[in-house]
């Protein structure tokens, strides 16, 4: 699905490229400016407010990671695509950690840079919709790629003909493997979207509980959780997670105040940013123990 009409900036120094990217956009109702050089580029900028830019890296009068730095303190900022040649793809994937919404690689087909472009236009049409509810809060942004991995040969011809592996990544990161639980014929290897959930709740609540930790003077030297959930499937196939317990073991230094550890996994679940994003109850059930005096 392409996002509605949307104002893009293509800031590009080859005309036939800048032609190409307008004529695979074009009826959808957008509404296009073009820059050939950073400085151009910036002056649109300054006198419009686009919703994505199509960036060229390779400008002849500054890089686009410069025009991208200055983008991003913007209040608002566009979606920024990054354009490159295949040779400067890990040029590209560091674009995308500086804040770029997303890189396509010359020479691209028309499908996929509108799929792109109308990605790049709804994300940021949903972060300035936002933006009015947190005056004050800072917005981060998180992306990834999951690639089914499990085709085998037929497609989804039937339920049992593909396989439910994939393969989740961003640049810089190792892959996870991943697939679907066993109980859906999923591999038991590899980690299930259930699973991820889980360790998402039980890794953040042990982040900011360290963290709190750390402001209070209390000294954690070990911490294992053996984390459960329990997800209940509905008559019509579909299910949601109903609970889940967090079983923390921290151990402390020798005169770190047990009492004032313990109590610290009440502040940590409050402030945990993955439990205050989910509709079923969390519970943690701690333990904490002092390492012995040498």
């Amino acid at each position: 699905m392409h996002a509605s009409p949307a104002r893009i900036l293509i800031v590009e120094d080859s005309a036939s490229i800048a032609l190409t990217c307008r004529l695979h956009l074009d009826g959808f109702g957008h509404q296009f400016f073009t820059a050939t050089n950073g400085a151009h580029a910036l002056d649109v900028l300054g006198a419009q407010e686009v919703d994505c830019i199509l960036l060229d890296l390779d400008l002849p009068d500054m890089e686009g990671e410069e025009i991208l730095r200055r983008v991003q303190a913007f209040d608002q900022p566009p979606s920024v695509v990054v354009v490159t040649a295949k040779s400067s793809t890990t040029r590209a994937e560091q674009t995308v950690t500086a804040g770029a919404f997303d890189y396509l690689v010359k020479p691209f087909n028309a499908a996929r840079l509108i799929t792109t472009v109308g990605n790049a236009v709804r994300h940021v049409r949903t972060l300035r919709q936002l933006a009015p509810c947190q005056p004050q809060g800072r917005a981060h942004h998180y992306r990834l790629a999951v690639d089914w991995t499990g085709n085998l040969g037929q497609g989804t011809a039937g339920y049992r003909a593909y396989g439910r592996d994939h393969e989740i990544s961003a640049p810089g990161q190792p892959p996870i493997p991943g697939s679907a639980d066993p109980a859906f014929r999923g591999d038991a290897a590899r980690w299930n979207p259930e699973q991820l959930l889980l360790a998402s709740l039980s890794a953040c609540h042990k982040l900011w509980y360290l963290h709190l930790c750390a402001d209070a003077g209390v000294v954690v030297t070990a911490y294992h959780d053996d984390a459960t959930a329990v997800m209940c499937e509905a008559a019509d196939g579909g299910g949601q997670f109903v609970e889940a317990v967090l079983h923390p073991m921290v151990t402390l230094a020798p005169d770190s105040d047990v009492a004032l550890a313990e109590s610290l996994h009440e502040a940590a679940h409050a402030k945990c940013f993955i439990a205050r994003s989910v509709n079923f109850p969390i519970r943690c059930e701690a333990t904490c123990r002092q390492e012995t005096a040498a």
